[in-house]
């Protein structure tokens, strides 16, 4: 018998194609959506919005398994956008990679397009998701069945999100949905506002995945107002976000990810989202998981003394997060197997990314770090981690 892992990689992203999205917009918006532009002198640009800029800045999100040489030539800004990996926005290359780090199946979130929910144009935003939705399940069409996509949806306008999704669970390859773990409708996630959005993800199949993005331009752990990016100066807030400036991505990365993930995780196990919504299934990705079994404690603990306050649910939020939600882990987290090994999460609820192509991707030499990670568990535990919990949350088939 075979006793080789499965291995599927539930978080991996792309970066954006150069000019890959641009025949997928309509022809008058074409000029404002992302895009790599090249002058006379062979400089790189990035067009988005109406804006440019350099597109070196930009390159460093691309040097998973580059030399250190190119690594530091991307942090100076001399590396540029088209000279990163080639896998990193290109079927084939992405196929080679992953084969040469055992990986057989990798699950596709943007990269610099994580930063779309905060862009005020919601019409430009609606159109700029559905020429990435629909070019990137082109793109994962090249895949040989092993790439699949999670849908960009405009998050600023909860009608048209929950639109996106249905419209992106048509196209071939797209198993889930994009969302940043930050309100955008002046409401926590628990508030009926955003209903439309479960209730499209549990018409579909798609499960929501809610990502961090190292910018604090919405409100959250770090919110602040840096939108240079978008070429776009300021963004409504509303009367009671605080306007802190956290424009440093330590910070960022370090408080916010975490943060505003366990405060969306509360919202939609205790605010009775997922009572609510049982068929829709929810995602927390890249805020590590360490922390979710004292944070289920916590909330469990305030469910017996406070539960008058939470007069929805029937059951502890533990509960409701073991029956329809799933916690990314970093491949070499210490806390994995005994994450695996409590009744509040199980092995059961746990996926892993690769963050590849990042620069903070451990390329090759991610899946070894995580058998090391799962070799306290039984084999039934570890084939669940590695690979079986993201085909059954992707509904991805065998």
């Amino acid at each position: 018998m075979d006793n080789a892992l499965r291995f599927v990689d539930a978080d991996g992203h792309i970066l954006e194609h150069p000019t890959g999205m641009l025949d997928y917009a309509p022809a008058e918006w074409r000029d404002r959506i992302w895009h790599i532009e090249t002058d006379a002198d062979g400089e790189e640009w990035t067009s988005f919005y109406g804006a440019r800029r350099s597109a070196n800045s930009s390159a460093s999100a691309g040097t998973a398994g580059m030399s250190n040489a190119d690594r530091e030539r991307a942090m100076r800004r001399e590396l540029k956008y088209t000279e990163v990996r080639p896998a990193a926005y290109n079927a084939k290359p992405r196929l080679e990679d992953m084969t040469a780090d055992d990986i057989d199946i990798s699950v596709l979130y943007p990269t610099l397009l994580l930063g779309l929910p905060s862009h005020p144009d919601v019409e430009f935003a609606e159109v700029q998701c559905r020429a990435y939705n629909g070019w990137l399940s082109d793109h994962c069409a090249e895949g040989e069945g092993r790439l699949y996509g999670a849908a960009m949806v405009p998050q600023q306008d909860i009608e048209r999100a929950a639109a996106e999704i249905r419209r992106a669970a048509r196209l071939p390859f797209m198993v889930a949905a994009f969302l940043r773990p930050n309100p955008t409708a002046g409401k926590h996630f628990l508030d009926p506002v955003y209903d439309p959005i479960w209730e499209a993800a549990a018409d579909t199949g798609l499960p929501i995945g809610f990502h961090p993005f190292l910018e604090a331009d919405l409100p959250g752990a770090c919110v602040g107002l840096s939108l240079s990016r978008l070429g776009v100066s300021r963004i409504d807030l509303g009367p009671e976000a605080e306007q802190r400036n956290f424009d440093n991505i330590f910070f960022t990365q370090a408080i916010a990810n975490p943060v505003d993930m366990m405060t969306t995780l509360t919202f939609i196990t205790a605010g009775g989202v997922a009572a609510r919504f049982p068929d829709t299934r929810f995602v927390f990705l890249e805020a590590n998981g360490g922390w979710l079994v004292p944070w289920l404690e916590r909330l469990d603990h305030h469910y017996d003394i406070f539960g008058w306050d939470v007069p929805t649910l029937k059951m502890p939020p533990s509960e409701y997060f073991r029956r329809q939600c799933w916690i990314s882990f970093d491949a070499d987290e210490s806390t994995l197997a005994f994450t695996a090994n409590s009744p509040l999460c199980g092995a059961d609820r746990i996926i892993w990314a690769s963050d590849y192509p990042h620069p903070d991707a451990k390329f090759p030499g991610v899946t070894q770090e995580l058998r090391e990670a799962i070799a306290p568990l039984d084999r039934r535990d570890q084939q669940l981690i590695a690979g079986d919990n993201a085909l059954e949350l992707y509904g991805i088939s065998d």
